[in-house]
């Protein structure tokens, strides 16, 4: 008898999540590239100048088809930055930013370093997570922007 109850038991277990586990994931990869150029001040100085960053990257989504999804996506760049007024200096410089979303989280993070034309070492770090609980409750949040000149 207990042997037919597992049966069952088992037999019933897979028809009530088959549906679910012939629900096949789907993703999506789209990779990307551009040129953002613009006037910007020098976040150390002040001085005014233009900042131009070119990128690329990509992204990944992926549906699991239980209304789970998930996106990471990785960018990827040079940063120069051009004062209008020549006897200020001049930087050039990378960028990564790596990013991941859940059903309940989301978290990105960023790194610039830039090095002077006069020798000097610029670094922006900013780091930002949040999780938010199944009622909608912000559980865990950070959000850092730290600038080293």
């Amino acid at each position: 008898m207990k042997r037919l109850l597992l049966v069952v038991f088992v037999l019933l277990s897979a028809a009530l999540l088959a549906p679910a586990a012939t629900a096949a994931a789907e993703t999506q990869t789209i990779l990307f590239s551009g040129t953002d150029s613009r006037a910007e001040q020098n976040l150390c100085t002040g001085a005014p100048g233009t900042l131009t960053i070119v990128f690329s990257g990509v992204t990944h989504t992926t549906d699991l088809g239980d209304g789970t999804l998930h996106m990471t996506g990785t960018t990827t760049g040079t940063v120069t930055f051009e004062p209008d007024d020549p006897s200020q200096p001049s930087y050039t410089g990378h960028l990564t930013e790596q990013s991941g979303q859940g059903t309940d989280t989301i978290t990105i993070a960023d790194n610039i370093v830039l090095h002077g034309s006069d020798g000097s070492l610029g670094k922006l770090h900013i780091l930002f997570h949040l999780t938010v609980n199944a009622n909608g409750t912000v559980t865990t949040s950070i959000d850092t922007n730290r600038l080293t000149c």
